[in-house]
């Protein structure tokens, strides 16, 4: 048997590298496949760059890989980046420090840092951020709006059916304290009336 991180390859054990087993690790719990169709998720930039057994790795976690971000990353001699948003974002046929996407990825790949994107697969992963977003507004049900025809509890946005009626001004407070954010922005309610989620 062989250990995480590990393969069989000619009757010897061969360890994977660092970033691929992180990676695996990641697309294990938001799989590729119940991303929207044609979105980039998974790694998306690789690495020649392994980490040393017994060594430390360092792993960045951002919305968006921006050059700012790559600059960050590049300073700590980080590994390894998890971005929310794809990068790149879209196919190209050429690279060129004369475009942002350009040099994003040669940046990447001088400072050999790899870079894996979860995007539309963790908004639709049971355990994904719309999941985890709704469960934290109230307690009852969620389920998803539209779901994955292949794979249980995944799928597109989640419904929240709570236990008992919750005035729409505890659920913004209950927000703003879990996203650490001072302001929301709500519609109007119809006809004046103060909302509630039930």
């Amino acid at each position: 048997h062989t250990q995480p991180g590990q393969e069989m390859r000619a009757g010897n054990v061969h360890l994977q590298p660092f970033h691929r087993v992180l990676s695996a690790s990641l697309s294990r719990r938001f799989p590729e496949a119940i991303a929207e169709a044609g979105d980039t998720v998974g790694l998306t930039i690789d690495t020649l760059r392994d980490v040393e057994r017994g060594a430390s790795a360092l792993v960045l976690l951002c919305v968006d890989l921006t050059e700012q971000v790559l600059s960050e990353a590049a300073s700590a001699r980080a590994h390894f980046v998890v971005t929310y948003s794809p990068m790149p974002h879209s196919p190209f046929t050429t690279l060129s420090t004369d475009d942002v996407l350009g040099r994003i990825v040669l940046g990447c790949a001088k400072h050999q840092i790899a870079v894996h994107s979860v995007h539309s697969a963790c908004d639709a992963a049971s355990g994904g951020v719309n999941a985890w977003l709704a469960r934290s507004l109230a307690r009852g049900v969620v389920r998803p709006i539209v779901k994955h025809p292949k794979v249980a509890d995944a799928g597109q946005g989640r419904v929240l059916e709570c236990d008992e009626a919750t005035p729409i001004s505890t659920v913004v407070e209950r927000l703003k304290a879990l996203l650490g954010v001072r302001f929301l922005r709500l519609p109007p309610a119809a006809g004046g009336a103060p909302p509630a989620l039930a």
